[in-house]
This record gives C-alpha cells, sequence and structure tokens, in this order.
C-alpha cells in the first residue's frame, strides 16, 4: 500500500511539474511560438481543455492537472502490479492433460 501511494504520488507531481514547463514555455517564448504545440498541450495537459470560453489562472489547471494525473496514476499503478505478478512463461497448452 505503501509503495502504490508513493507512485500515485510521483504521478500527481509528475502533472504539476508538465503543467509548470508549459507555464514557462508560454511565459519565454510569447504568444507566437505555440501555433504548433497546441496537440501537445492538450495530451498532457487535459485540464487545459475544461475552459476554452473563459480564462482561467495557470495554478488552477496545475492543481486540476496534477488531480488528473494522479486519478491516472491510480487506475495505472493496479494494472502495472498485476502485470508484473503474471508468470513469465506461459504453460503449454497440454499442461491438463499430463496432470
Amino acid at each position: 500500500m505503501r509503495r502504490t501511494s508513493l507512485k500515485v504520488s510521483i504521478w500527481v507531481l509528475a502533472g504539476a511539474i508538465v503543467t509548470g514547463f508549459w507555464v514557462l514555455f508560454a511565459m519565454v517564448a510569447g504568444p507566437g511560438h505555440f501555433d504548433g504545440h497546441w496537440t501537445v498541450v492538450a495530451i498532457t495537459v487535459p485540464a487545459s481543455r475544461l475552459w476554452q470560453t473563459k480564462p482561467v489562472t495557470w495554478y488552477t489547471v496545475m492543481f486540476l492537472n496534477a488531480a488528473i494525473y494522479g486519478l491516472l496514476g491510480l487506475a495505472i499503478e493496479p494494472l502495472l502490479r498485476f502485470r508484473r505478478q503474471l508468470p513469465l512463461e506461459p504453460r503449454p497448452a497440454n499442461s491438463r492433460l499430463s496432470s
């Protein structure tokens, strides 16, 4: 349980870092250099797609993106743990017949 909560917190931190990167990129590059990056922003910052008609503060988007990444981590980490528990070699097809 402790390892899973650590991994989910890493997912949350990753969501905040990704949003922080795009905020810094927007501040440094300015509005003219964002033309080819909107698709990547929409994929990596899904919270940016929630309010397209009215402005939202960058820290609200950062919080929501961190929460979305945390939910993704909650969904993905148990699947990864289950995959690690699967046997590496497949059983032979006639294993029931030999026992």
